[in-house]
């Protein structure tokens, strides 16, 4: 059995296929966004700090130099520009170095149209006044930029200026862009990935989902709920380890157990049912072989039961086993063939009355009333005879009817229904077999000796009976003088379906008859008769172990 998508007839808004995919897009690209927005305050933070100090420490180096601070404390303020001009060609990558004396005026600038103004910002108390080194963002001439600012202090320890060393903002921009460059490149890389692995495991979910819509799985779960409460039959799904995964209401009820369907999802078969062997094949069992009307005895009751596997994709997924009351199908089958039989008697008395009162009719037309009036008195003793054989040496009705009507049979079909002076039946019906069961044991081992000794054209047309239970058991032997048994089908003869009939519908009367005395706990022998013909001997315990 494998599993098909349940349709709805009509689908409203976006695929889940569609809407799984724009979600993961959207969480993986928000994911992104935050990773990328991160990774930039980050980096700029990091890069502001790192250019701060070391504008701060080469603002320090320069205003510590003795060259410097000589250059200072002589006033050579030329001095002073050659040794700044050398150091920012050669030494630097700073946007620009001022430096100031101890009033703020500018003493180098990189435009020297600006020497000799006042350093703009305010950012000068702290080094002149306060002798302290530190970092200052502030707009200047030049733009807003980082600068680091030392003071230049002489060897009597006054302030004679201070030292600026500034990096532009737009020159740290750049530096941050391209940081930047290799991440961004990373994150587009990061986020086509993803919108990717989106759309492949979008698909892969769909797949897993037989290609149907989340509405369409709810509906379908509660269709198979539905579907399984309303059959009257009892169902049970399990997986491949034999653990529970559906059961309706009527397999509970059918085999005694009283937990609510939800409790027993994920418990193992065994725990419920005794015996489980059929509901755990063996592992080499082939998925696709299914079972079909057997016979069992589940936790004491007889059904019948059907295994089907299911499988998705080639691959098995567990089995569904369904059954239902062996009884109830009895019931059925016993009442159509009481039917039956009733109507064949009916149809075979007719013929073999009209025959008798058409000889009487003829004697009387003749005047042979004595005789007319001798062969009513026989025939009414002869059959009272055998109706008063059958009912005092058979106390179960069912049977007693069924060997009548088996005798009546065999003398239309020219056959000969010999019943061993032996038989009887006074005892009560054996523990593990019924009326129903036994009726149609002997009706089909009678039909089948009927049938194979009309096969036979040098049969002597004798079929000979014997069913006591004068014993410890219930004997039942037929004997045939027919064609025997087939050493093809000698022994595959029990099994469903092994027939030597060429027609349709044959090969189930043997199995059956091998399943009630089985699990009636009796056994069964095959010999071949004398001079031809088979004999089929069963013994049925009529007290003792009972198959369970």
């Amino acid at each position: 059995m494998r599993l098909k998508p349940l349709r709805m007839p009509y689908q409203v808004g976006m695929k889940f296929q569609n809407r799984l995919f724009l979600l993961l897009l959207l969480v993986i690209g928000l994911q992104v966004l935050v990773i990328g927005i991160y990774v930039h305050h980050k980096l700029g933070e990091i890069l502001d700090h790192e250019v701060g100090q070391r504008a701060m420490m080469q603002a320090q180096q320069l205003a510590t130099r003795p060259t410097m601070i000589e250059a200072m404390e002589a006033r050579d303020y030329e001095e002073v520009r050659r040794y700044v001009s050398e150091i920012q060609q050669l030494y630097t990558d700073a946007s620009f170095i001022v430096v100031g004396d101890e009033n703020s005026i500018r003493i180098t600038h990189p435009d020297p149209e600006k020497i000799g103004f006042p350093m703009v910002g305010d950012d000068n108390s702290p080094a002149l006044k306060e002798k302290k080194t530190y970092v200052s963002v502030s707009e200047g001439t030049l733009g807003f930029g980082m600068r680091g600012k030392a003071p230049i202090i002489a060897q009597d320890g006054h302030v004679l200026g201070v030292v600026s060393v500034g990096y532009l903002l737009n020159s740290i921009a750049s530096w941050r862009t391209l940081y930047l460059k290799p991440l961004f490149f990373m994150l587009v890389i990061m986020l086509l990935s993803a919108i990717v692995a989106a759309y492949l495991f979008s698909r892969h979910i769909k797949k897993q989902m037989l290609d149907m819509e989340p509405d369409e799985i709810a509906l379908s779960l509660r269709m198979e709920s539905a579907i399984l409460e309303s059959v009257y039959e009892g169902v049970i799904a399990l997986d491949d380890e034999g653990l529970i995964y559906s059961i309706n209401q009527n397999a509970r009820q059918i085999l005694g157990i009283a937990t609510e369907t939800d409790d027993l999802r994920g418990k193992p078969i065994e725990q419920l049912v005794t015996p489980s062997e059929f509901f755990i094949p063996s592992p080499d069992t082939n998925t696709s072989d299914s079972v079909k009307d057997e016979i069992l005895s589940l936790n004491g009751n007889y059904v019948i039961a059907s295994r089907v596997a299911c499988q998705l994709d080639g691959r098995k997924l567990g089995w569904v086993i369904s059954f239902r009351r062996k009884d109830d199908i009895n019931t059925l089958s016993y009442q159509l063939s009481q039917v039956q039989q009733h109507a064949e008697n009916l149809r075979v008395m007719r013929h073999e009355y009209a025959n008798k009162l058409s000889t009487v009719a003829g004697m009387i037309q003749l005047g042979a009333y004595e005789d007319a009036l001798k062969t009513i008195r026989q025939e009414t003793s002869q059959q009272q005879q055998l109706v008063d054989f059958f009912i005092t040496r058979f106390n179960n009705n069912r049977v007693a009817g069924l060997l009548l009507s088996k005798f009546i049979r065999a003398q239309e079909l020219g056959l000969e229904l010999i019943l061993d002076p032996a038989c009887e039946m006074r005892k009560a019906m054996p523990d593990g077999l019924g009326a129903n069961e036994l009726t149609t044991i002997l009706g089909n081992l009678l039909d089948n000796a009927y049938e194979a000794t009309i096969r036979n054209p040098e049969s002597n047309k004798q079929i000979h009976l014997l069913l006591t239970d004068a014993g410890e058991d219930l004997v039942i032997e037929v004997t045939d003088n027919g064609t025997g048994i087939d050493p093809a089908v000698e022994n595959t003869l029990f099994e469903r379906g092994v027939t030597t009939k060429s027609e349709e519908g044959h090969g189930y009367g043997m199995y059956l008859i091998h399943r009630y005395v089985s699990h009636a706990g009796g056994h069964i022998i095959l010999d071949e008769a004398e001079p031809m013909g088979a004999m089929i001997s069963l013994f049925i315990p009529l007290k003792g172990p009972v198959y369970e």
